[in-house]
């Protein structure tokens, strides 16, 4: 599977939360299931656009400990999180600016992202392990982003 390394500007996104693994990813699912009974996007009031990020980040270790997994919208920096919103699950994640090796999804979803990331599983990346994420753009195309040193 192939990727290219390109360099991206930091994003804040905002959506729901939860902790997941590698060896126990059924919550991943779950948080998406969660994230569309509510209304996908509309959930996210301030978004800055209707794209979906699949973000995982706050990692215990690397490809095998624990991460969490946020789903949501872009949304300007300065978006405050209500505490109302933080008991609901929502969580405000900042994407650091850097090098990303990008895979372009193709495929019947969600199986072919997770094919995808069992590509990236097996490639011997350098990688950051601060904020990884999938793209889900309004145009239906799917890039995964893997933060690369």
């Amino acid at each position: 599977m192939s990727y290219q390394v390109q360099a991206a500007d930091g994003l804040t996104v905002l959506g729901l939360s939860t902790r997941a693994s590698n060896a126990n990813p059924a919550g991943i699912g779950d948080l998406w299931r969660r994230f569309h009974s509510l209304g996908s996007q509309k959930i996210v009031t301030a978004r800055l656009g209707e794209t979906v990020y699949g973000i995982y980040c706050e990692y215990e270790s690397d490809a095998d400990g624990a991460y969490t997994v946020v789903i949501g919208c872009a949304v300007p920096p300065e978006t405050e999180v209500s505490e109302e919103m933080k008991k609901a699950g929502m969580k405000k994640i900042d994407i650091a600016a850097g090098n990303f090796a990008v895979y372009r999804v193709e495929g019947e979803l969600p199986q072919a992202v997770f094919n995808t990331w069992a590509s990236i599983w097996q490639t011997p990346f350098d990688r950051r392990y601060q904020a990884d994420f999938d793209r889900y753009g309004e145009d239906g195309s799917v890039t995964v982003h893997v933060g690369v040193r």
